[in-house]
């Protein structure tokens, strides 16, 4: 009787090991998940880089296709970050607009406002870097640039 009492008044030895590793376990994920947020918006941003370049190319490509030309310009959101507006000169495409804006990165951009490519001599004038950078850690950021004859290069330093 005296043992029965004795029990129900505290915890065994293994309930207490068992919570504790839980508990470590849990403190361990979280820790993790922390400290990888520099390098997990690192990645987040070079791949959100990587896109902006490979839609591009596609626009270009394109434009040599159907020897068309096309318009970029860039407009500026309410949180200083850049949309880029496409808008399509000659070829099946004309006049149409298209627009490309990030989904966990903002685009900063100095310098003119409006881009041309022709298709006809792939070129891009004038050639433009682009900043595409983490909204959350400033920090983070990619240098693409469009040299004035098509060519594409992501870093991230300049």
């Amino acid at each position: 009787m005296r043992a029965e009492a004795a029990r129900k008044r505290g915890f065994l030895l293994v309930e207490l090991i068992a919570v504790l590793v839980i508990i470590g376990s849990l403190s361990c994920i979280s820790l993790q998940a922390l400290s990888d947020s520099p390098a997990r918006e690192r990645r987040i941003i070079q791949n959100e880089a990587k896109n902006f370049c490979t839609w591009i190319k596609y626009r270009m490509a394109a434009a040599a296709r159907e020897s068309a030309e096309f318009r970029v310009m860039l407009t500026q959101n309410t949180d200083r970050s850049y949309e880029v507006t496409i808008i399509w000169l000659g070829g099946a495409k004309n006049l149409r607009h298209e627009i490309y804006s990030f989904d966990e990165a903002a685009l900063a951009y100095e310098g003119v406002h409006e881009l041309i490519f022709s298709g006809r001599w792939f070129t891009l004038t004038p050639a433009a870097t682009f900043i595409v950078k983490s909204r959350k850690i400033p920090e983070v950021r990619y240098f693409v640039t469009i040299f004035g004859t098509g060519y594409m290069d992501i870093k991230d330093k300049l």
